[in-house]
């Protein structure tokens, strides 16, 4: 197996808004709010009711949208996460083994499948309001150490230091190679001294953040600095800046900036994830962080011209960029 990754089973319920409806229910741009049911249910009640609007659900969650990628471009994959025993998280499940990836499910027989309603401004940013239901937590006894070990790198999405430390340290133990995403800059807003405890107990193999989180996690604003930081935790850093392109960097002092390509967005809803699913597959595969940057920056590319975190088809590379 090249990759097994942990993360939550989301649907996106995605829908276009403007900057000052944002304001109306308190969030901001690139924000993140966690809520009960009851309060996403009558957002969307909301939303629904204005004939303006129109919101699209696809399947998300950050981990689950890199397996996807990963495997459509060929390498072996797992993904483990948790769902209700309902309808939602089965078919979420099913939706990743008809993609490729093979799925291992933790039940919750008590918490529905989580949602996460993704509102994208004008200039195609979002913000996220999630209700996590069953994937709020991720318990440690639930983590199968001999199946990690089958798996050549680990791959994690950020979110789950929120509510699942145990599993975490759990996981980074038993794994050879971790990949970790450091999720939005409010989870490291609150988190961030478990974060970096973490990486200094168990270096990760790769590290990812946008400059936003980059620059909550190290303190620094210059981009070459907050690469030389996020190396002191991991032996491999990349940084996202998103139209401005990527880093990448090693603590061998290998050093690689990779132009964005320009491309005129309809939804960047999944782009981080794309990215990662190219650097990690192009990385494990080909050992060159160059060409890995270069392929991400392709494949984030592609996303980014269609509705939904997970809309990269192979083909596309061929026929944007030959």
């Amino acid at each position: 197996m090249d990759f097994i990754g942990f993360g939550a089973v989301l649907w996106d319920s995605l829908v276009y808004v403007g900057y000052s409806f944002l304001d109306e229910i308190g969030i901001v741009k690139g924000g993140y709010r966690a809520v009960d049911f009851p309060t996403l249910k009558q957002l969307l009640e909301r939303i629904n009711a204005e004939k303006d609007k129109k919101v699209i659900t696809d399947p998300g969650g950050s981990c689950a949208n890199v397996m996807s990628n990963i495997a459509k471009l060929g390498s072996s994959v797992t993904f483990v996460g948790k769902h209700g025993d309902d309808a939602e998280g089965y078919k979420f499940m099913n939706l990743l083994e008809s993609e490729g990836v093979n799925t291992y499910s933790v039940l919750d027989k008590e918490k529905r499948t989580g949602q996460v309603l993704s509102l994208i401004t004008p200039d195609k940013d979002r913000a996220l309001i999630a209700h996590l239901g069953a994937a709020e937590v991720l318990p440690a006894e639930a983590i199968d150490e001999a199946l990690i070990r089958k798996a050549d790198i680990t791959h994690l999405e950020g979110y789950l230091v929120a509510n699942s430390e145990p599993a975490l340290w759990k996981i980074f133990e038993a794994a050879d190679k971790v990949s970790i995403d450091l999720a939005a800059a409010t989870i490291i807003q609150q988190h961030k001294p478990v974060l970096q405890k973490l990486m200094k107990h168990h270096r990760p193999y790769i590290l990812f953040a946008n400059e936003f989180e980059g620059k909550e996690f190290t303190g620094k604003e210059d981009y070459r600095e907050i690469v030389e930081r996020l190396l002191d935790y991991a032996e491999i850093a990349v940084l996202t800046l998103g139209e401005k392109g990527a880093i990448a960097a090693t603590r061998k002092g290998d050093y690689h900036f990779e132009k964005a390509i320009k491309t005129n967005p309809v939804d960047t809803t999944g782009a981080g994830d794309s990215f990662c699913a190219g650097f990690l597959h192009t990385y494990h595969r080909e050992g060159d962080i160059a060409l890995s940057a270069k392929l991400s920056v392709q494949i984030a590319s592609a996303t980014i011209r269609y509705v939904g975190a997970r809309s990269f088809r192979t083909s596309q590379l061929k026929d944007l960029f030959g």
